[in-house]
């Protein structure tokens, strides 16, 4: 896996970083940039929840601070063969952190909530995937501000 900043001509924006993993059963961050998330080629626009075989669109909306554990449900709905071990919150282009409340009742259900800005999580989901641990990626996009 080598990263490079790139000019993407057909989608007409630089992506920070591009990924390249030769294969993987997993579900894989491959690009991000302002605005945009790839997980396996897919572009998305909005905000996801990343796990080993999913990607949630539109999985939040709204300031860090609002997150609760509603909001992370799809961890627990028993579509997924494990529940990670650890969630990696991209709290967009700043490092904010949600309500400690809700770090703690994670951690009660057995899941570690990392907070990291995107950029950095998208960093760190890759390295977890390629050693084959149990993790999920909450990404909020990339701002310019």
């Amino acid at each position: 896996m080598w990263p490079t900043d790139v000019y993407d001509r057909e989608k007409r924006y630089y992506t920070d970083m591009k990924m390249h993993l030769e294969t993987s059963d997993q579900n894989l961050i491959s690009n991000y940039g302002i605005g945009v998330l790839s997980v396996n080629g897919q572009d998305y626009r909005s905000n996801v929840l990343i796990t080993q075989t999913r990607v949630v669109e539109d999985w939040f909306s709204g300031s860090v601070k609002e997150l609760t554990m509603e909001h992370f449900a799809p961890l627990f709905d028993g579509l997924e063969a494990e529940v990670p071990e650890i969630v990696l919150l991209g709290s967009g282009s700043e490092h904010i952190f949600p309500d400690f409340a809700l770090m703690a009742e994670l951690k009660k259900k057995g899941v570690a909530l990392e907070v990291m800005n995107t950029r950095a999580a998208c960093r760190t989901y890759s390295v977890l995937v390629s050693e084959y641990r149990p993790v999920a990626a909450a990404l909020i996009q990339i701002s310019t501000s």
